[in-house]
């Protein structure tokens, strides 16, 4: 039964390849642009379709053939100006991706959404699947969670119309072939020192490799329209912890002091400014700078008691994810 996996060059799309190789599971299909670098498939014997979720006419080619099919494709931009982009790679682009795999008969579906779909929650009470949806995120008006949570709506409509479909929220992931980077920026800023102060704020960490061993084991027995968060349920942390715990891997100094919140919030609409003049999108904008200081805690219970997720120790994923950086010249 080949195997369809959309955004292979990516962080997790890439891992998650490379992963599904080393438990024999070889006959992959990687959906990949022609501009795209798939660093992470070079060394893998990986068949490779060149298309576009935005273009309908290149997912028929794709899904030709294909009885499982991995969505892990998304744009992850929190730039509002990127609103637009997000709208067409994570809500249409996910609309394309069903209807093709509906249409190829596929036997089913592993949808990549996000944890950002659900609201904020607590470290005393992390969220878990039932956790009430979205409307405490919604006022950050960030491009990437509001079209992920409008993509992963229309993806159940297409339970109803007979389309096999689970569903996965991974966390904040860590581990190699991070190419942007994109999680992994935080690591390379402490690492070099870049990151003198830290938000008040916290997130969940998990190593990227237990989400694939999630995303897998999804694949062989997780229940039709269900979701599942992919966690780890001792990565709840700071960004002062997490920042300590990568500084003390790196063998750097820590950051030092807790960034105040008007001062963050308003470097971020400076560089919102700066952004719109001289057009690029910068890491630091009004989005990120106020979702620094929110709590993004969650729970993973229901993906080890129903799936068997793995919980391997953030400080494995940050000691993969330094060497790698490391080895790859951009430390």
């Amino acid at each position: 039964m080949k195997t369809l996996i959309t955004g292979a060059s990516g962080l997790l799309g890439g891992n998650l390849a490379r992963h599904l190789w080393s438990k024999n599971e070889r006959d992959l299909r990687a959906l990949l642009r022609k501009s795209s670098k798939a660093l992470a498939l070079q060394d893998l014997q990986v068949e490779i379709a060149y298309g576009d979720i935005r273009e309908p006419e290149s997912l028929e080619t794709a899904m030709s053939g294909v009885g499982r099919v991995y969505h892990c494709a998304a744009l992850v931009s929190q730039w509002r100006p990127n609103y637009g982009n997000c709208y067409a790679v994570n809500v249409q682009g996910t609309i394309n991706v069903m209807e093709a795999a509906l249409k190829a008969g596929v036997k089913r579906v592993v949808y990549v959404s996000t944890v950002d779909t659900l609201g904020l929650s607590s470290r005393e009470h992390p969220a878990d699947e039932d956790w009430p949806e979205h409307e405490s995120m919604a006022r950050y008006r960030s491009p990437y969670t509001d079209t992920k949570y409008q993509a992963e709506q229309e993806a159940r409509k297409f339970l109803s119309r007979g389309l096999d479909l689970v569903l996965i929220k991974p966390t904040f992931m860590i581990g190699e072939w991070d190419l942007k980077p994109t999680s992994g920026q935080m690591i390379v800023q402490v690492c070099k020192g870049r990151a003198p102060g830290y938000p008040e704020g916290g997130n969940n960490f998990v190593d990227v490799l237990d989400v694939c061993e999630g995303m897998r084991l999804a694949m062989e027995k997780g229940k039709t329209g269900e979701a599942y968060i992919l966690a780890n349920d001792s990565g709840n942390l700071s960004y002062r912890e997490f920042f300590s715990l990568v500084a003390g891997i790196a063998g750097v100094k820590p950051p030092g002091f807790k960034i105040p919140y008007p001062a963050a919030v308003s470097a971020g609409y400076l560089f919102d400014l700066l952004g719109r003049l001289f057009r690029f999108e910068p890491d630091i904008n009004s989005v990120t700078a106020k979702m620094g200081y929110a709590d993004h805690y969650f729970t993973a219970q229901k993906a080890i008691r129903e799936l068997g997720m793995p919980q391997t120790p953030i400080e494995d994923a940050v000691k993969r994810a330094i060497g790698w950086f490391t080895n790859h010249q951009y430390l």
